[in-house]
């Protein structure tokens, strides 16, 4: 190893010795980089932290990296459990329990049948779509007659003839 690749990688050593409130800044950036492209929100918490920790940096930089450190595991740490919990608390409390459950939402509608229903199944258009539908008890349905639809199975409507 010459000279220059020794100075080289002792300024590079220094450099991380060196700590300053861009470093973490620049970390909190990454983290939500990757969290985008993650969505997760998993690494969103640290990302905080390290911004807390660059802020502290920011007015302390002379703080040791160590402590700058030991902060950031510790701030993530808290910030992780606490902001999960958070999100539990208030993840999908929307006050539409059937808000993405598109065929649950058809519980209860009344339709007649354009279609006869051949042994018990066959289609049925709702609104502008078409669903396959099964009738409770499995027996044929005319057209023309009234149905409940009383369960979804999967993509498959239940229905009663009322």
């Amino acid at each position: 190893m010459g000279v220059g690749e020794v100075a080289t990688r002792d300024e590079f050593v220094a450099w991380l010795w060196d700590v300053s409130f861009w470093h973490w800044w620049g970390l909190a950036i990454i983290l939500i980089a990757i969290e985008v492209f993650a969505a997760s929100t998993f690494l969103l918490w640290p990302a905080f932290a390290a911004v807390a920790v660059g802020i502290v940096v920011a007015f302390v930089p002379d703080l040791d990296w160590r402590l700058q450190l030991f902060g950031f595991a510790l701030l993530a740490a808290i910030a992780t459990v606490s902001g999960r919990m958070l999100w539990q608390r208030y993840r999908g409390e929307t006050g539409e329990p059937n808000l993405n459950r598109r065929g649950s939402q058809f519980i209860g509608r009344r339709i007649t049948l354009s279609e006869a229903l051949p042994n018990g199944s066959g289609r049925v258009r709702i609104d502008d779509s078409s669903w396959p539908v099964r009738s409770e008890d499995g027996r044929p349905v005319e057209s023309g007659q009234t149905v409940e639809i009383v369960a979804v199975d999967g993509i498959e409507l239940r229905v009663k003839v009322t």
